[in-house]
């Protein structure tokens, strides 16, 4: 039987993902390519939480959650450290009473997958969770002690490794400069090395990159680039307790090593704001720094509301990243315009999130035609419509 050629072009942790699904089909014949190296892009600035209940995704996808969390939690069972797993706990607070309905309906949504979940309105039961927090700012908050952060370098790292076992090729060093299209259909590649080849499929997983790889086919993938403002801030006690994820719907903490990093959620964009969100360069990006003056202001803002222990703290580094957003602040899966160029992307901050159930699904549907209805409703062809 002649195996489906298939070029997966970045090896961030939708790629790789994909990339090791795909090489679970023995008539797959999977090859990634990734101009750095793997989960090196904005797959290295994720703060990797997946959280059983916080709003990121909408409860609707919640099984989406559930599959991406036990998954790296396997992986953290055959290889401790692999996924980089830090078992925090969670802190999710409500501001309003839709906040704590939708939190309420995640604690029953995991404990009915037999995790722990509570809804906490005793104001001193919830400081002594976190000592740095004001309750008052909050009418309750959802706690969970299951779950915690990854590390998405490590898990992208973890899936490159076992598609290369599976006998997949991972190439590293070399990016898809061009991608051949004939009769309105994918057809090949050329790589940064000159070199031709010909493909079945090509995924595009590039992340913020996609609007770049899109117009190699003559396509404009719908994504905008919103800033993912990174501090991490040095406390100016030493922390002697389990500081949980910290989930507000404005922004969103976590401790990284003695310092706590705080991010703003990538909900509370607004897309229409060039301050926001915008169409740039994600090679353009530095290591560290780029941060934006406003959101500096902004996070003081909010510690000085919400987390007052915090105010004090230090400004240690800053980073600045780019997420991949449709207006629906949903990814871009499955099937485009151009036949057998798929695309895999606009996860936004959510990617660690999603990507191992969308993966699944999406391997399936390339090797046996397949779809699910994750697929039909993250379908390019919704943005569409409107």
């Amino acid at each position: 039987m002649a195996k489906k050629k298939i070029c997966i072009i970045g090896g961030g942790i939708s790629g790789t993902a994909l990339g090791y699904n795909l090489s679970l089909y023995d008539d797959a014949e999977v090859t990634l390519y990734e101009k750095g190296r793997i989960g090196a892009g904005t797959t290295s600035k994720s703060a990797g939480t997946v959280c059983l209940f916080d709003d990121s995704l909408n409860n609707r996808y919640w099984d989406v959650r559930l599959y991406g969390f036990e998954t790296y939690c396997k992986m953290e069972q055959e290889k401790k450290g692999s996924a980089g797993f830090d078992k925090t706990g969670t802190l999710v607070c409500a501001l309003d009473e839709k906040d704590e309905k939708r939190i309420k309906t995640g604690i029953a949504l995991a404990k009915s997958a037999g995790y722990t979940g509570e809804y906490i309105t005793d104001k001193d039961r919830i400081k002594k969770i976190l000592p740095m927090i004001d309750p008052d700012s909050i009418i309750g908050a959802g706690y969970t002690a299951d779950d915690g952060y990854f590390d998405g370098t490590m898990i992208s790292n973890n899936f490159a490794s076992k598609m290369e076992a599976n006998g997949a090729t991972v190439i590293i060093g070399v990016g898809v400069t061009d991608i051949k299209v004939e009769g309105g259909a994918a057809v090949g590649i050329t790589t940064s090395e000159g070199k031709q080849e010909a493909y079945d499929v090509i995924v595009d997983c590039t992340g913020p990159w996609s609007r770049f790889t899109g117009k190699m086919v003559d396509l404009e993938v719908p994504i905008w680039h919103t800033k993912a403002e990174a501090f991490f801030m040095a406390p100016s006690e030493k922390l002697d307790y389990v500081f949980p994820i910290l989930k507000f719907p404005a922004f969103y903490a976590l401790r990284a090593g003695n310092n706590i990093f705080i991010c703003k959620s990538h909900l509370s964009m607004d897309l229409d704001n060039p301050m926001h969100a915008g169409q740039w360069d994600p090679d353009k990006l530095p290591e560290r720094g780029g941060t934006d003056d406003y959101f500096i202001e902004f996070l003081f803002e909010q510690m000085e509301k919400n987390v007052p222990g915090l105010v004090d703290a230090g400004l240690s580094s800053s980073w600045l990243s780019y997420r991949a957003e449709p207006r629906d602040f949903l990814p871009i899966i499955g099937d485009t315009p151009v036949k057998n160029y798929l695309l895999a992307t606009g996860y936004g901050g959510n990617g660690v999130i999603e990507a191992p159930a969308v993966s699944r699904d999406l391997a399936k549907y390339i090797m046996r035609g397949e779809s699910t209805l994750l697929l039909e409703e993250w379908a390019f062809s919704r943005l569409l419509k409107k």
